[in-house]
Parts: C-alpha cells; structure tokens; sequence
C-alpha cells in the first residue's frame, strides 16, 4: 500500500514538474519576442528550476518505491546419470549416524550436511574413484 502512494505521489510530481518546464519555457522564449520584457527572464528560470525540481523528486519516489523489493531464484537441478546408479548409504563423519536425502541442501551451490543425531554440519566432498 505504501508503494502505491509513492508511485501516485511520483505521478503528480512528474506531471506538475512537466507543466512547470513547460512554462518555464514559454516564458523564456516569450522573452525574446517583440513584445516580450526582460523581468520574464529570471520567472522562466525559476519555474524551470522548480520544474526540474519536481521531476527529481519524482525520480525519487519511485526509487524509494522499489527499494526492498527482493527477488529469489530457486533452482530446480535435474541429474541425469549414465547406465544404472547405485546408492550407497551414508553415515556422519563425526557420529556414524545414518544420512538420509533430507539432510543434505544445496548451500551457495555446495552440498552441505547437517547430521540429525549430533547436529555436525560440513560439506559434503567427493572422493576420487581412482
């Protein structure tokens, strides 16, 4: 809800900034006309100034708006193994315990291990088969 108002907030800011440079213009372009006078000079400076003043703010609020906003990705990784697989069972390092599926999680794209019997956590490496 609160983002909702700084985006209408943002609008309105935008539009008013707008229509102040605008102005501003005119004014200014109105000065260099025949009939136009010099004290509109400094009016369409500042009603530019202002203008541009309003779309910063603006730009503001929908920076703030955005701010926190957090996105997850969750990967899926699907292990496609060559010829038959078998499973071995595993045990803690630390308490010999049995390990199932569920207590190993990909943690920053490392198996890790959390042992339910003795609350040892590591990471799980790979021996070589050689």
């Amino acid at each position: 809800m609160n983002k909702t108002f700084l985006y209408v907030g943002a609008g309105i800011l935008f539009l008013i900034g707008l229509c102040l440079l605008a102005f501003g213009g005119i004014t200014l372009y109105g000065s260099t006309a025949p009939s136009g006078q010099a004290n509109w000079v400094p009016i369409g400076i500042v009603l530019g100034i202002f203008g541009f003043l309003l779309l910063a703010g603006g730009a503001g609020m929908i920076i703030a708006a955005q701010r926190g906003t957090k996105t997850e990705v969750i990967q899926q990784v699907k292990i496609d193994l060559p010829g038959q697989t078998k499973i071995e069972e595993m045990k803690c390092r630390s308490c010999g315990g049995t390990l199932t599926a569920d207590n190993i999680k990909m943690v920053n794209g490392a198996p890790m291990v959390n042992c339910p019997f003795c609350g040892t956590a590591y990471q799980l490496t790979e021996e070589p088969k050689w």
